[in-house]
């Protein structure tokens, strides 16, 4: 899973890298707005069915049919809904170059409503090959139309048709990987929707916290500080949060399958956190320390308003990973409320900052105002978890300690260097900044490992690992 998700979003760092040189935050503010809209009526449609089928570990036909019949119906109805809406939305942000993206965003949704439910089985048999197979190829192939259209249209009507054509490439796809045929039922939807009810509500809030924003920013700022603050987030959130969504889809069927043995289950957790944090607060910390070199460098001189957006967002997004699995040990126990209720407060929360702290004047006040309620999110959640499976906060502190002190040692060494000598800002002093931020974290987390006496934990396994590659590649040569 981990690989799936790295080589999607290796794709998309490079088309979005290439495609920021070629349009202009104005163009990637349209397609965030638009896309914002998109995101926000299909929240009446995100029924929570995978994770509904997932959970209950042996689905049967009934089962997939009523759930793919819903999807379909929510598709047309959602289709009609945004073409009605078009004009209204266009004049409501005063940008009319909306209304023709809303008129053909609307066929997304009959499209989507399409897709091959029985994908789902993959991830409850943990057949995760096949995952790998879905997502990238498509990615693959959509990577080059969107880079082509944008060097062809010059505008956002590149990133609107690559989203429809890899949304229609998906279909194909899942089709071809696994045999389904559908039959229109809502037969069994009410026991699906006893349990996905929560996660409805889980993902409204889930939007209110998140894909608002950039409606927020584009109707209170302006339709260019929409597109900063999206690609920022893009970039910022992609070390940390793109490295734990991987992490945490497969350990959902793990967890469920061990719901019933509440001790297994807090291994499982710790082992989990463990391994999110020792890969995101290096990656989150090493973007934050280098951001002044990262956005000129790589996202260019028309992006510089974006520095300080980045470094709060990585902040952001390392918060948000090592409390995002906490849900997924909420889901597996049979208690989805819990997820929803913590978004609640989440979502209340970031308001009260927005509030108390008067954060909408610029493109960076709602990112910070994010900060904040990360953190308080955090805390709720790990609180929250010791009531239901009793974990042990120390032992979350203890299993991530190295990591954390480890990366510690290296945001210093990075500020003594940028505080010490004139690096000027390009592209061989950021690798160099990058490669010496991997190598201080690597060798400082090796060396506390070996001070502690070498405990059976991620980085023994990681260790291991590397000797047996080592091992194969000698032996082939």
């Amino acid at each position: 899973m981990l690989l799936t998700r790295l080589i999607v979003n290796l794709l998309g760092i490079i088309s979005s890298l290439i495609l920021v040189r070629i349009l202009s935050p104005e163009d990637f503010g349209v397609a965030a707005i638009a896309m914002s809209i998109y995101a926000f009526i299909s929240l009446f449609g995100e029924f929570g069915f995978n994770t509904a089928l997932i959970q209950k570990n042996t689905p049967v036909k009934s089962d997939y049919d009523a759930a793919f019949t819903v999807n379909f119906i929510f598709g047309i109805l959602a289709s009609l809904a945004m073409l009605l809406a078009s004009e209204s939305l266009s004049s409501f942000f005063n940008e009319p170059r909306l209304e023709p993206v809303f008129y053909v965003l609307a066929s997304l949704f009959f499209i989507n409503g399409c897709k091959n439910i029985k994908i789902v089985d993959f991830q409850i048999n943990m057949d995760f090959a096949k995952e790998l197979k879905l997502q990238v190829l498509p990615k693959f192939l959509s990577f080059f139309l969107t880079l082509f259209l944008a060097y062809q249209l010059q505008s956002y009507w590149a990133l609107v048709y690559g989203t429809i054509f890899l949304s229609l490439i998906n279909i194909v796809f899942s089709y071809m990987m696994i045999a389904y045929k559908p039959t229109f039922t809502l037969k069994g939807s009410k026991a699906l929707f006893n349990y996905s009810k929560w996660l409805m509500l889980n993902n409204f809030f889930y939007y209110i916290n998140n894909k608002s924003i950039d409606l927020l920013v584009g109707k209170l700022i302006s339709t260019s500080a929409a597109g900063i603050y999206n690609i920022s987030k893009e970039m910022a959130t992609l070390p940390s949060t793109e490295i734990a969504a991987p992490i945490n889809k497969a350990s959902f069927p793990a967890y469920s399958k061990e719901k019933n043995n509440p001790e297994q289950l807090r291994e499982l957790f710790y082992k989990t956190t463990s391994m999110i944090t020792i890969i995101a607060l290096p990656a989150s910390m090493g973007l934050f320390m280098t951001a002044d070199y990262f956005v000129p460098v790589v996202l260019g001189e028309k992006w510089l308003d974006a520095i300080p957006v980045v470094q709060l967002l990585s902040l952001f997004a390392f918060f948000s990973s090592i409390s995002s699995n906490n849900g997924y040990v909420f889901l597996a126990i049979g208690k989805p409320k819990i997820t929803t209720f913590i978004s609640g407060i989440r979502i209340l929360s970031f308001f009260i900052f927005l509030y108390i702290f008067d954060l909408t004047n610029s493109v960076e006040d709602p990112a910070e105002a994010l900060v904040y309620t990360a953190i308080a999110n955090m805390i709720v959640a790990y609180v929250w978890l010791k009531y239901e499976i009793n974990i042990s906060l120390l032992k979350v502190i203890y299993v991530n300690f190295r990591s954390t002190l480890s990366t510690l040692i290296m945001c210093l060494v990075l500020f003594v260097i940028k505080q010490n000598y004139e690096i000027d800002v390009s592209l061989v002093n950021f690798l160099s900044l990058v490669i010496g931020g991997v190598f201080t974290y690597s060798a400082s987390l090796i060396l506390i490992w070996i001070i502690s006496g070498k405990p059976n934990s991620i980085e023994k396994h990681v260790l291991l690992a590397i000797t047996k590659l080592i091992g194969k590649i000698r032996g082939k040569v």
